[in-house]
């Protein structure tokens, strides 16, 4: 299973590799300046990840088979590849500020290139993923302005169950931004 963190590292453009990934913590920063979600720091713990940056402000075409149609070329902001065990958990991550319309379309699209990386990966290597889980998160100021009130170590710790989209079936969870979360395997479920 290590091997496919190397793999991805390896095999995916550097230009969209998260620099944020370093070390023990993995800090996620919205790209527009005006932005009231700036910033999400993890805690990786024993966790091993590889974090790819996909609403970076470059010139680089991550869909370059499709044509230039209106709500056609969606992306999230970082997918997240975590090791835990014999699993690959992949967070689909999404940061907004006041207005979180349009996420779910964006994290479908980024679970959609996670696939693809996945199976380009294992056609490359020979290698067969079967237990891989994929996990939706959007980090949002609503989400912590509805938690307004409550300590901060409550908030960034409290256990949760992921909910179930009822019609498309993912798994998915609202977190507030701006807020350090002492441990990604909370998220690893």
């Amino acid at each position: 299973m290590n091997k496919i963190l190397s793999l991805l590292r390896e095999l995916t453009n550097d230009e969209f590799h998260h620099q944020g990934d370093k070390g023990n913590i993995i800090t996620l920063q919205e790209t527009q300046k005006a932005s009231k979600c700036q910033f999400v720091p993890l805690k990786k713990g024993p966790v091993k990840t590889f974090t790819l940056a996909l609403d970076k402000q470059n010139n680089i075409e991550i869909h370059p088979l499709l044509n230039s149609i209106e709500n056609l070329k969606k992306k999230c902001d970082y997918i997240i590849f975590c090791q835990k065990g014999n699993t690959l958990y992949v967070l689909v991550v999404e940061l907004k500020s006041d207005n979180s319309t349009g996420w779910t379309k964006q994290t479908r699209a980024g679970e959609m290139i996670a696939r693809y990386l996945i199976g380009m990966i294992e056609n490359y290597s020979g290698l067969n993923l079967t237990q891989v889980k994929f996990r939706y998160i959007l980090f949002s100021t609503q989400n912590a302005n509805k938690l307004k009130g409550r300590r901060k170590k409550k908030i960034t710790v409290e256990a949760f169950k992921y909910e179930q989209d009822h019609k498309l079936g993912f798994f998915f969870t609202r977190k507030p931004c701006n807020t350090t979360y002492p441990n990604l395997d909370i998220f690893l479920r």
